[in-house]
C-alpha cells in the first residue's frame, strides 16, 4: 500500500470528486483513479458504494479513510519533527526553473548559498516555464521559478525578480539609434523569439494582443534565449529577449519598447517538508526582496 494511494483516496473524499482531488494534489485524473483502483484491488473490497462514485463510502471505505488520515498526518509529523531537530543541513534540494532565472539569476544567488551550507546540494533543472511548473506539481522538484504567474492548487506563489523584454538588433540596423521602439515598428520586422511553452513567448503574445496587433512576422523560434541572440548575430533582423539575458560584451543593441514589456519571475512551492527546504526558501526570498527594494 503506497502513501500516494492513500493521499489520492483521502483527497477524493474531502474534495468531492476525482478532478478536484487531482487538481489539489497536482497529478492527473487518471493517476488518481489508478491509485484508488489499486487500493481496492490490494484490499479486495469496494471503498465507495455502487452508484455513488465519490460521495458515499462503504463500511470498509470508512475504515480506510480514518487510517489514511492518521497515516498521512503522522507522515507530515515525521518531516516536521526532523526539520525542527536537525541543525546540520544535508541532502538534495531540487529547483525547476525557466531559462532566464535558471541561466541568469540563480547561478549568482546560489554560489553564496553553497559556500554557507556546503552539506546541502542544490540541483537546478532548466526548461521552459510550462515544463518547470509541471515538474513541481508532479512533486519531482521542491521549487519552481518561472516567468508566468501561475497558482496551482495547494502551492504558494511569491514574487521573485522583475524583468523587461527588449528588442535586440545589430548596431547598423535602422532602429539601432532609437531610445525606444513602438510595437507597430516591431510588428513589421522579421524577428526571432522563443518557442511555445516559454514564459517570454507568452508575455510577448499578451503584449501584442493588448496593443491590438498580431504576433507579427515570427519567422524563427528557439527553446533557449542564447539561440535567439546567436540568430540575430548571425543575420536575423531582430529578436525579442529578456534584458537579463544580454551578455555584458554583446555587440547587439538592446532597445526598450514603448510601452515597455515588464514582467515578474515567480517562486512557487508546496508544503515545506524539511529544514533544508525552509532555509533555501528563506534565502531566496531575502535575496529577491533586496533586488525588488532597489526598484
Amino acid at each position: 500500500m503506497l502513501l500516494r494511494q492513500l493521499e489520492s483516496f483521502k483527497s477524493v473524499i474531502e474534495k468531492g470528486s476525482i478532478s478536484a482531488a487531482a487538481a489539489h494534489i497536482g497529478i492527473s485524473q487518471p493517476a488518481v483513479s489508478k491509485h484508488i483502483a489499486g487500493l481496492e484491488a490490494e484490499l479486495g473490497v469496494s471503498l465507495f458504494k455502487r452508484g455513488h462514485k465519490c460521495s458515499l463510502l462503504t463500511p470498509e471505505g470508512e475504515i480506510v479513510y480514518e487510517h489514511a488520515r492518521r497515516i498521512l498526518r503522522s507522515t507530515s509529523d515525521i518531516y516536521r519533527e526532523i526539520a525542527d531537530t536537525s541543525n546540520q543541513l544535508s541532502g538534495v534540494i531540487k529547483i525547476s526553473a525557466s531559462s532566464i532565472p535558471g541561466d541568469f539569476v540563480l547561478p549568482d544567488l546560489l554560489i553564496g548559498f553553497s559556500e554557507e551550507y556546503p552539506g546541502l546540494h542544490i540541483e537546478v533543472n532548466i526548461s521552459d516555464s510550462k515544463t518547470a511548473l509541471e515538474r513541481l506539481v508532479s512533486h519531482n522538484v521542491d521549487f519552481a521559478i518561472i516567468g508566468e504567474e501561475k497558482h496551482p492548487p495547494g502551492f504558494k506563489v511569491s514574487s521573485f525578480f522583475d524583468d523587461e523584454i527588449v528588442l535586440v538588433v545589430k548596431p547598423d540596423h535602422p532602429l539601432a539609434s532609437k531610445k525606444t521602439v513602438d510595437p507597430e515598428d516591431i510588428y513589421k520586422l522579421s524577428f526571432v523569439g522563443r518557442t511555445e511553452g516559454s514564459g517570454t513567448r507568452k508575455v510577448i503574445e499578451n503584449y501584442f494582443h493588448e496593443q491590438k496587433l498580431g504576433l507579427g512576422q515570427y519567422r524563427l523560434s528557439f527553446g533557449h534565449v542564447a539561440a535567439v541572440l546567436n540568430a540575430v548575430e548571425s543575420g536575423a533582423e531582430a529578436g525579442l529577449v529578456s534584458k537579463r539575458a544580454l551578455p555584458k560584451l554583446s555587440m547587439l543593441k538592446p532597445i526598450p519598447l514603448n510601452p515597455p514589456i515588464k514582467r515578474h519571475f515567480y517562486l512557487i512551492h508546496g508544503t515545506i517538508l524539511s529544514n533544508a527546504m525552509g532555509t533555501v526558501l528563506e534565502y531566496l526570498i531575502q535575496k529577491s526582496q533586496k533586488e525588488l527594494d532597489k526598484i
